[in-house]
């Protein structure tokens, strides 16, 4: 058994309490969780830290198969660019030194207090690095292609690629990559799967190149695909917005990841959570940031008080795979928004998202959330600074 105190512990599932005592079984099951009239800092057989206790962040949004681009493309390039650049540069390294930087991407996720991953996985690259993680990894095989001509081969390939990662006990998922790369049978028959196994994740409204295949049949994206085979306006046609050829599809009891939606609107908001209630938003400020330099108007979604998840997305479009410093980067930029509420979103968000909230995501008793420390906190007004860190208390 384990007691740990620190100046204050944050359940997500009720306020915070100062001076708190958790208590874990050896197995890091929470046993209680109270608050203490003493001197913590000389209680017998209690640890104390000075900081915060939260439960093991949610990465809701990872592709750990890219962890060996750091730095390779350059930011602010945008995501016609981006998209070209993934598809020239992404195996520019051996496979055994993709894996290695995998293991160390992997390693850093563990140590600064993450539990469990949403990963995309285009292959089996990372399969070896998950099998050995101590991290839960919820595996979407995601895909995507414009001839119809081809969709069974690919579909074929991604039924491969999930069985693979069963049969290295991964949970996995086949997944569409995005409403502007997959021809209509491809979309519809990978959101008939996604029903089956209950849960899809899928990039929504990123860029500005998105909107605009979807609105005019123009920029950044509509260069980047022109000579891919299949590729036609035509695939289009009858969506003016990315979320239209999601919402025909979708299924109502199919746990639905938004990743990023960076120009959703209220209205976009409002007719998803109509279709489905199920729905998370998930958020990757750094990485929106780095390919675009823009945000999600995120107070929009706090306001609607939808179920909201926070992602990192990958070295190729982001300086860290830190959970942290995407919440750092929410604090600086909306400072209305309470820490509590942030720290929700990187945990119970993102495990109800990956449907894990039974495990994961706040000191319930019974649960076995891991234990993050965050250290160099404003307690004046509650808020991170950029000096702040994390560190996993649990091993």
């Amino acid at each position: 058994m384990r007691k740990i105190a620190a100046h204050y512990i944050f359940p997500i599932t009720s306020e915070p309490i100062k001076n708190g005592i958790l208590t874990l079984d050896d197995d890091g099951t929470v046993l209680d969780l109270s608050q203490s009239n003493e001197n913590l800092t000389e209680a017998a057989s209690v640890e104390f830290y000075n900081g915060i206790l939260v439960p093991g962040f949610v990465n809701a949004h990872c592709h750990l198969e890219l962890s060996h681009m750091q730095g390779v493309i350059s930011q602010g390039s945008g995501m016609g660019n981006f998209c070209k650049a993934i598809i020239a540069k992404r195996n520019f390294i051996t496979l055994d030194e993709q894996q290695r930087k995998a293991f160390a991407v992997d390693k850093q996720m563990f140590a600064e207090g993450i539990v469990a991953v949403g990963d995309i996985s285009n292959g089996t690259s990372s399969f070896n690095v998950k099998r050995q993680s101590p991290l839960y990894y919820h595996t979407f095989v995601e895909y995507l292609g414009f001839d119809d001509s081809k969709a069974d081969k690919i579909i074929q390939q991604a039924l491969t690629v999930q069985n693979e990662a069963e049969q290295a006990l991964l949970a996995a998922t086949i997944t569409p990559h995005a409403p502007y790369s997959m021809s209509e049978k491809l979309f519809a028959e990978s959101v008939a799967l996604a029903k089956s196994a209950g849960i899809l994740s899928i990039h929504n409204q990123e860029s500005a190149d998105e909107m605009e295949l979807f609105a005019s049949d123009s920029g950044g994206l509509r260069g980047a695909f022109k000579k891919q085979a299949g590729f036609s306006s035509r695939l289009f046609a009858d969506y003016s917005n990315p979320i239209d050829r999601i919402l025909k599809y979708i299924d109502p009891d199919t746990g639905l990841l938004l990743i990023h939606n960076v120009y959703t609107t209220n209205g976009d908001i409002e007719r998803t959570q109509a279709v489905n209630s199920n729905a998370t938003w998930v958020l990757c400020p750094n990485s929106n940031l780095y390919i675009e330099n823009t945000l999600p108007d995120v107070m929009l979604f706090y306001r609607r008080g939808v179920n909201i998840a926070v992602g990192t997305d990958s070295f190729s479009s982001n300086t860290s795979i830190s959970v942290l410093d995407e919440l750092k980067t929410l604090n600086l930029r909306f400072p209305q928004i309470p820490l509590h509420t942030l720290l929700l979103w990187a945990t119970l968000g993102g495990a109800k998202a990956l449907k894990k909230d039974s495990v994961f995501g706040s000191f319930d008793i019974g649960k076995q959330p891991g234990v993050t420390l965050i250290e160099g906190v404003d307690f004046d007004n509650m808020r991170l600074i950029l000096s702040s860190k994390s560190t996993r208390l649990l091993h």
